[in-house]
């Protein structure tokens, strides 16, 4: 089966006003202790965990995985670990793409290319707040990865609207349902990748977008979904942070299938495909967004119906079929992540934000 890896990004707030605090290391050297208990006590570790750009984040990385259930492993015992992290420092670690409290501290990670990342991005810096979910796919001939990223672009929308889930900023409602997209659409590459006509072109053009001073280097390239430079996969970058291990694994289950087996889909011009991301971002899954089957404007419900009928091949294939179905189906049934979030402000005000990110 086709290998996958998973990159989750974490937040680590105050837990009285749900702001971001800055315990971004000591929540890694936390991880990092577990790591070495676990292995003390003859136990598999896999999976690493990195700093992030602000000092109250936490990245954690899986090992190369062939199955959901492997995967499964290791997200569970970040977040474990993570958890019992907050619960020592009267914290929360928030599993969300934006926070609800209003950021107080604006530190970068002590790290060079942060600090040049900060000085690009100027003011931006002080409100980017922002954690994402990030799914690499196996895929091992160069253009053979340019293909799967050109297939991808219009299908990008509707796994944004699938997995949207930071609807707050500032205390408040947002009005989006994806505010980080929003965050990061300022960025200078974001959103929808170009289309490439080989892999050649693909280097000719990320070489060029470094020279300018655009991208500090090839690994700060943000857009939606892009060739990683380290290891051979298609990334998709496009989710916000999950807020259960299963929503993660959903959008990788989703995100292998269409890699490896993209459905036939018409080009898309880029204007449609960032239109849709941008009502994707607004309204999730109550969004119309372009369908990449017809070129018709349809809800996003139908488009995700579709997605998911096109892909049952794919999924089947790597035992993922019964994984997506149930998780797309709580979808329909509950909403998406930031439609849990809102309504859970809305039932039990802070408290029950503080409820949702300490059972997760």
């Amino acid at each position: 089966m086709v290998r996958f890896g998973v990159e989750e990004e974490f937040m680590v707030l105050d837990r009285r006003t749900l702001a971001p605090a800055p315990r971004g290391m000591a929540a890694r050297a936390a991880l990092h202790s577990e790591a070495v208990r676990t292995h003390q006590a003859d136990a598999p570790v896999g999976g690493d965990s990195e700093a992030e750009f602000l000092d109250c984040q936490v990245e954690i990385s899986t090992t190369p995985a062939t199955t959901l259930a492997d995967a499964a492993l290791e997200l569970r015992g970040f977040r474990r670990a993570l958890g019992e992290f907050a619960r020592g420092a009267d914290a929360l670690i928030c599993s969300a793409g934006t926070p609800y409290g209003s950021p107080r501290s604006t530190a970068v990670t002590p790290k060079e290319r942060y600090r040049v990342i900060a000085d690009l991005m100027g003011g931006l810096t002080q409100e980017h707040f922002v954690n994402g979910l990030h799914v690499h796919t196996e895929v091992t001939g160069a253009e053979d990865r340019i293909r799967a990223l050109n297939a991808l672009r219009p299908w990008l929308p509707v796994l944004l609207a699938l997995t949207a889930n930071s609807p707050f900023w500032r205390h408040q409602p947002s009005g989006f349902a994806s505010w980080r997209s929003i965050l990061l659409r300022r960025l200078s590459t974001m959103w929808c990748p170009p289309l490439f006509a080989d892999a050649d072109d693909y280097e000719r053009r990320i070489d060029r977008l470094v020279a300018t001073g655009a991208a500090i280097d090839r690994g700060s390239i943000a857009w939606a979904a892009r060739v990683s430079d380290n290891y051979p996969t298609v990334e998709v970058r496009v989710f916000d942070a999950q807020l259960t291990t299963e929503d993660s694994l959903f959008a990788a289950a989703l995100t292998r299938a269409l890699v490896t087996e993209p459905p036939t889909a018409i080009a898309l011009e880029s204007e449609a495909i960032d239109a849709s991301f941008w009502m994707a971002a607004r309204a999730g899954m109550q969004a119309r967004l372009v369908d990449p089957r017809t070129g018709e404007v349809a809800p996003a419900t139908s488009i995700a119906e579709g997605l998911v009928r096109a892909l049952r091949n794919s999924l089947d294939a790597h035992g993922d079929l019964e994984v997506v179905h149930a998780r797309f189906g709580a979808i329909q049934a509950h909403g998406t992540g930031a439609d849990i979030q809102l309504r859970a402000l809305e039932e039990e005000g802070i408290a029950g934000l503080r409820r949702l990110f300490t059972a997760h």
